[in-house]
């Protein structure tokens, strides 16, 4: 499988958070009681169900915020693919733009030809990215 695919597979993740957009979460995760998200901050959240209901909350709350990737590592095997990618969260606040940084592992499976999210785990992490090394995307 091409790199590029897997690529696109977890752009298409992040265009969904970056749009709230449910439909498009919906399907780029495996619809699978295995499937586990884990938020920065949440407890472990296993099975489709659990996952949508979660980003349904995140999209829901309002908040105005935007990723931008940097740092992306992409492994691959026959039918699994995973993806190490340092989340820029830039979040409108009271006081102007706040960025924030999370370490994030994207785990996809080949599913009838296509790839299906069955893990997302962030995690916060400390220091600040350079600018110069942010995804256009």
């Amino acid at each position: 499988m091409s790199k590029k695919s897997i690529i696109e597979a977890n752009q298409i993740f992040y265009n969904a958070f970056n749009k709230s957009d449910i439909e498009l979460m919906i399907g780029i995760w495996l619809n699978d009681s295995t499937s586990q998200c884990i938020h920065p901050g949440w407890d472990v959240l296993t099975g489709f169900e659990n996952i949508m209901s979660s980003w349904q909350k995140i999209f829901t709350s309002a908040q105005d915020l935007e990723i931008k990737l940097s740092h992306v590592e992409v492994t691959s095997s026959e039918n699994l693919a995973w993806i190490t990618c340092q989340e820029n969260l830039f979040s409108i606040i009271s006081s102007g733009v706040q960025l924030s940084k999370v370490h994030s592992t994207n785990l996809f499976k080949m599913v009838n030809g296509e790839w299906k999210m069955i893990l997302h785990h962030a995690s916060p992490v400390s220091g600040r990215p350079n600018a110069e090394k942010l995804s256009q995307n």
